[in-house]
């Protein structure tokens, strides 16, 4: 299988990475400084029809959206739509009209809620979810114990968690309940094979507490394996990276729940072509999973040059018509003042 554990020793990019990027991303991925090549190969240009013309719904928007909310926008800046439990101003749902922007916590918290509302089988935590969750550089479930309260996460189907590293670069993991499975999606492919696991250990750590919390269950109810997707488990680095969790079930359950660990773009050419638009792809990679479609054609997809550049204004459309079919915005009233 082409997605390995052992991380790739360069990273490939179609611009250089800012020099604050590249410093930051050198303590993700550990001691040395990431390698920056400049490949005249670039990715792929076929169009998203040619290749795969059952998903071009997903990737389509409506121009006249962005002139709304320019508009909208000129009108009155303070506004606020509500996406729940999250909100995005004016200010920054008009940034997403913008072609160069990095998306911040505000964009992504907003789309990934409307992700929630959209498809009853999702469920997004918020981009300080895992902050909060590690925030003393050690796992610490007391800080997040109340998140979840009004939600019955273990009904849902994948669970969105996305990750800030370092404040410079966004990622995704993906919880697959029933496929017990989560996913590390990295754009950039910067993320060591250790940061990845600490990740993934951290993330089966919170759904056995949460299970314990809510439903009684006692420590003691134990599930041995924690694999790598793609490992090789006679090779030491893969014995080492093992760890085992609690068991997800019933106290008295005599079956043990094993999660696997899959770190997509590993040893591969990473689909993000510039510094800028690992929000974006955060995004598309949680849109493509809510509409359950397979990893590796999630996979071919991000490599399309136009997808991530087409996902932008899919997002703004998508926010702008929630906006107004949920009657946060009237924008008759904006075109005739």
């Amino acid at each position: 299988m082409s997605d390995s554990v052992i991380m790739a020793d360069d990273l490939t990019t179609e611009e250089k990475v800012s020099s604050r990027t590249r410093s930051k991303l050198s303590n993700i991925r550990g001691s040395t400084s990431p390698k920056i090549n400049i490949l005249s190969k670039r990715k792929s240009k076929l169009r998203l029809e040619e290749v795969y013309p059952q998903f071009s719904e997903i990737f389509k928007y409506n121009k006249e959206s962005t002139i709304e909310i320019r508009e909208w926008y000129s009108a009155n800046n303070k506004n606020i739509i509500y996406v729940s439990p999250e909100s995005i101003t004016a200010k920054k749902l008009y940034e997403l009209c913008d072609r160069n922007i990095w998306l911040s916590s505000d964009h992504i918290n907003a789309y990934l809620s409307y992700l929630s509302m959209k498809f009853s089988h999702v469920f997004s935590l918020p981009s300080f979810f895992y902050t909060k969750l590690t925030t003393t550089g050690r796992y610490e479930y007391s800080s997040v114990i109340r998140w979840t309260k009004k939600t019955a996460i273990f009904q849902k189907e994948i669970i969105f968690v996305p990750i800030i590293l370092d404040e410079s670069h966004w990622i995704l993991a993906a919880i697959f309940m029933k496929d017990q499975r989560i996913a590390i999606l990295d754009s950039l492919g910067i993320l060591s094979i250790e940061n990845s696991i600490t990740i993934g250990r951290n993330l089966v750590r919170w759904l056995n507490d949460e299970y314990h919390s809510k439903y009684n269950v006692y420590e003691e109810d134990e599930c041995k394996n924690y694999k790598i997707k793609g490992g090789d488990p006679d090779t030491n680095e893969i014995n080492q990276s093992t760890r085992s969790s609690t068991i997800i079930g019933k106290a008295e359950s005599k079956n043990q729940i094993n999660f696997e660990l899959d770190i997509m773009f590993q040893n591969e050419q990473p689909p993000q072509m510039d510094g800028s638009s690992c929000g974006v792809f955060v995004c598309m990679f949680a849109r493509l999973m809510a509409e359950n479609i397979e990893r590796d054609k999630i996979k071919d997809i991000a490599n399309l040059q136009e997808a991530n550049k087409r996902f932008k204004k899919v997002m703004c459309t998508e926010l702008w018509e929630y906006a107004k079919k949920s009657g946060q915005v009237n924008f008759e009233e904006y075109e005739d003042s």
